[in-house]
């Protein structure tokens, strides 16, 4: 029976719902105003009315106590009226709502979301994702969030031409090509829109540092005061790509047996580098003794991912006087530099990981990654580099 709610009126309901009676409140004194108590001492504002094709629905309108009764009159009373008169369909517009929600997460909304999507299907299966990644949302920055429709592959071709690292660009290039390929064999974007090209030519690299210049760049990197000094140096003392070092967690070191774990590498499987005496002794040298398993070794300020690598090599490069290296140049002359001290080829590919040793044939049949000997291969070179600090070699 309808009678003007009161709080008291209320609240003796709520105490009833919570023993298990629950009976929907009429309010007398507005039309079609409903609270439904629930079992948890809380109750819902709803309206019951007729839509504009004669059907009885409900309408959710607020919770009680947050709104009050007052407020939940005048709620009703203004729902009522555009229903009644105006056409209003509270559902439809919700689901408007919700399917307009759907849409700016669809891979056809903008570049940012396309990369995401991409990156949970598809990209799972390209090795070194997270850094394709990184290096298209740093080259183009600027339209990642621009509605995808409205993105020119020209648009796309001058924020790589005009980007001030030139290499750089054209690897998010690269990296961004396949993406849109693929968003348009599904119809997410315009075929046109892959048309990009990269604005320079990779060349293949293979620059060595000589021995003087690598004696100069050991002193510095050894003894820099920034996290990026010491993950290069890190690079010389295990041959690991700079991924793979950026990416390195205190739980992946073995202190007992002298090893470093990597889970996750270029040709998909996981490697175990033997640390020399020095490697084991450099990070430990620099290790919290709070330190977390899963914290980086080699971190930010903040314990995330490093950045701008870019700018840390310049910098040593202007303090050492050496310039025209890349930090895998670094993985290149310590290759070069076991070879120089007699280590055997296969030797070599097994410490820097390569997916197959000497031939492909012969790495479907001998699965050996040579662990004793790259071990030792390490610890020459870590000498080497011992001896070259001094200058005796």
């Amino acid at each position: 029976m309808p009678l003007n709610l009161t709080d008291a009126a209320i609240r003796k309901a709520l105490r009833g719902a919570v023993g298990g009676v629950r009976r929907d409140l009429v309010d007398g004194a507005c039309r079609g105003l409903r609270l439904r108590p629930g079992r948890q001492g809380t109750a819902t504002w709803s309206l019951a009315c007729r839509d504009r094709f004669g059907r009885m629905r409900r309408y959710s309108i607020g919770a009680y106590p947050h709104m009050g009764i007052s407020d939940a009159r005048k709620a009703a009373t203004a729902l009522y009226a555009k229903i009644k008169f105006e056409g209003y369909d509270p559902v439809a517009e919700q689901q408007h709502r919700r399917q307009a929600s759907d849409r700016s997460r669809s891979p056809t909304s903008t570049l940012q979301a396309l990369i995401e999507v991409y990156g949970g299907t598809a990209g799972k299966q390209r090795k070194g994702w997270s850094e394709y990644q990184r290096r298209i949302e740093t080259v183009f920055r600027k339209v990642l969030n621009k509605p995808l429709p409205s993105l020119t592959s020209g648009e796309l071709q001058i924020i790589a031409d005009s980007y001030p690292a030139i290499m750089s660009a054209s690897a998010a290039t690269r990296y961004l090509r396949p993406i849109l390929k693929w968003a348009a064999q599904r119809a997410y974007v315009d075929a046109k829109l892959a048309e990009i090209h990269a604005p320079a030519t990779i060349q293949r690299r293979k620059r060595v540092l000589s021995r003087e210049e690598l004696a100069k760049v050991l002193s510095a990197l050894k003894s820099a005061m920034t996290p990026h000094g010491a993950a290069m140096y890190f690079m010389l003392l295990t041959l690991a790509r700079r991924e793979e070092v950026a990416g390195a967690k205190w739980c992946d070191v073995s202190l007992e047996k002298a090893e470093w774990t990597i889970p996750v590498t270029k040709n998909g499987e996981p490697h175990v580098v033997p640390l020399s005496k020095q490697a084991l002794d450099f990070i430990l040298r620099g290790r919290l003794i709070a330190a977390e398993p899963e914290s980086l070794i080699f971190a930010s300020s903040s314990g995330g991912h490093l950045s701008n690598w870019d700018r840390e090599t310049k910098r040593i490069q202007r303090n050492t006087g050496v310039s025209g290296w890349h930090r895998h140049d670094l993985r290149r002359t310590g290759a070069t530099l076991l070879g120089e001290l007699g280590e055997l080829p296969d030797i070599i590919e097994a410490a820097l990981n390569h997916v197959s040793i000497r031939s492909p044939l012969a790495a479907t049949y001998n699965r050996s990654r040579y662990r004793p000997q790259v071990a030792v291969a390490l610890q020459r070179l870590a000498d080497g580099f011992d001896k070259l600090a001094i200058g005796s070699v």
